[in-house]
């Protein structure tokens, strides 16, 4: 196996059982959400989750919230509503208590928060200010999720067991309900692509200022030469945010030289392509850092060739049957099954 371990130290400073449609004509002209964070199977169960989205309205302080469908084997499906609370101050929400949303009929849907109750664990710097994510997770079913996709007029967000304990979030735009619809339809788009993963990772490494998955590693095979890739999630507590490392290992016969800031050129079969930069001096070994949405378009997109800046030159090779993004999308997929955010 081979690891770039050097980012570190460079960063300190089910398919879908049914998915209900969800009114998708109410849909059609919303695009809120940035995209897919994951969309994996294992043991038979599914999970496909929308990104976060940031939401600030008048008197409260800004969430994060994101939707994901999970859908088990026996056909059953339901949705999880992360809506994480940038604070000041930290609150363990507790396992159990529920939170109210009131639609704009008035009618009130009650969900259960199932996160853990240690979920806000550290501070981090978000501007000048040191604030926590206070994390909370709730149940909603199929039914209950049809009715807010049109429209959410409140949120009554129990944080303890005082009766003072919650937070009280209006939305005069319909700004949570018009976000929740948008992710519910990236998620219906993206159930044909699930991928089936098995879960193993290779390193898990936590200390006081971040957190390290490494994947196992596994073969993407060219034209030419094969590939063994390689990634490592990232955490960074400091900054609450998260990174991927990606190495490749070419397989081949001839000893090529990769300078530091070589370009390496993903080209995908709808003409774009992707340049990253070598990070070290090495023999047909390539250690890249790319951005948390270049991995998602290596791994989401059809990687059609792969180019490197070589001394003697560029190497060039192709990619048959999506070998190398089909094979790098279960590595990240894995990886993503146990991120922090």
């Amino acid at each position: 196996m081979y690891i770039c371990g050097c980012k570190t130290i460079k960063k300190m400073n089910k398919k879908a059982a049914i998915l209900v449609p969800l009114f998708l004509f109410a849909l059609a002209q919303i695009s809120f959400a940035k995209g897919i964070r994951y969309n994996y199977k294992t043991n038979g169960i599914t999970h496909i989750s929308a990104d976060y989205d940031r939401i600030e309205v008048a008197g409260t302080d800004p969430f994060y919230t994101r939707v994901e469908f999970v859908g088990f084997p026996d056909g059953s499906s339901a949705y999880l509503l992360y809506m994480n609370f940038e604070q000041k101050a930290a609150t363990n929400v507790p396992k159990g208590v529920k939170m109210a949303v009131t639609l704009p009929g008035g009618k009130i849907i009650r969900l259960d928060q199932i996160g853990t109750d240690d979920a806000t664990k550290q501070a981090f710097t978000r501007g000048k200010n040191r604030v926590y994510w206070n994390r909370t997770k709730y149940l909603v079913e199929k039914a209950d999720m049809e009715r807010m996709v049109k429209g959410i007029k409140s949120l009554d967000v129990i944080t303890g067991w005082d009766p003072d304990d919650y937070i009280q979030v209006s939305f005069p735009s319909d700004e949570l309900g018009k976000v929740i619809a948008s992710q519910c339809k990236d998620i219906l788009s993206a159930s044909s692509s699930t991928a089936e993963v098995d879960g193993k990772i290779d390193r898990y490494s936590d200390n006081s200022s971040s957190l390290t998955v490494i994947a196992k590693p596994a073969v993407a095979k060219g034209t030419s030469n094969i590939y063994n890739i390689g990634m490592s999630y990232l955490y960074y507590k400091n900054t609450n945010s998260e990174d991927m490392d990606l190495t490749i290992q070419i397989g081949t016969d001839s000893v090529n030289q990769i300078d530091i800031e070589a370009p390496v050129v993903f080209t995908f079969s709808d003409g774009t392509s992707l340049t990253l930069r070598q990070t070290r001096e090495s023999e047909n070994f390539l250690c890249l850092y790319p951005t948390m949405e270049d991995v998602r378009k290596l791994v989401t997109g059809t990687v059609k060739s792969i180019s490197v800046q070589t001394k003697k030159g560029a190497v060039t090779d192709t990619f048959e049957n999506n070998s190398f993004s089909s094979v790098a999308n279960k590595i990240y997929q894995t990886l993503m099954a146990i991120s922090v955010l």
